[in-house]
């Protein structure tokens, strides 16, 4: 597995999956190769189990996988690097009670720093950016230092849902980047995306 690029001997999860593997097909890796000891009439068996490993284990590179970003965040940060704007992937921001939450990113603006969560197309993501913005109102940043980005306009998503999220950070959309830039560099208030309840 190590010459897939897979570590298998760290405390990964890819290394946990690699043992209990083996474990379960009564075999071993020594110097590199896997193993398995058997009175001869089970030559066949061994072979097979070595061969279901094998086969299970190849799973073990989508597990070690890096996170695949979206579209939206790929766009999100090929646009950031297009104007030449500072900022950090998926950086770490400590919560007054000593949590941690994990935007999509931080832009390093002159004056200020906003923190980013970029959400795809799913109402999932969308409740967890919202409790993220949440979290981050308490831990005093600004409401100009948080942003939610949104893939597509307003019409693509539910009233119901934007309209809670306005109340607790900016929202912009893929298909006005243009507002987004000037939010970000200008300091311009964006636009509510829905009118609020009376």
């Amino acid at each position: 597995m190590a010459d897939t690029g897979v570590d298998v001997w760290g405390p990964t999860r890819a290394a946990t999956a690699w043992a209990e593997t083996l474990n379960a097909f009564h075999l071993s890796e020594v110097d590199g190769l896997i193993v398995g000891r058997r009175p001869l009439e089970q030559a066949a068996a061994l072979v097979s189990d070595i061969s279901s490993a094998m086969l299970t284990t190849d799973g073990l590179r989508w597990l070690a996988a890096p996170d695949r970003d979206s579209r939206l965040v790929r766009q999100l940060y090929a646009y950031l690097d297009d104007a030449r704007i500072a900022y950090d992937r998926r950086p770490t921001a400590e919560l007054p009670r000593g949590a941690k939450v994990r935007p999509t990113a931080r832009i390093n603006l002159p004056k200020r720093t906003v923190l980013v969560q970029a959400v795809g197309d799913s109402e999932q993501g969308l409740e967890h950016a919202l409790s993220l913005v949440q979290r981050i109102e308490r831990a005093d940043y600004a409401l100009d230092q948080r942003l939610v980005l949104l893939n597509g306009n307003p019409q693509a998503w539910p009233a119901d849902h934007l309209d809670p999220l306005a109340d607790h950070t900016p929202v912009g959309f893929s298909d006005r980047m243009d507002a987004v830039t000037r939010f970000l560099k200008e300091g311009t208030p964006l636009e509510r995306p829905v009118t609020p309840e009376p």
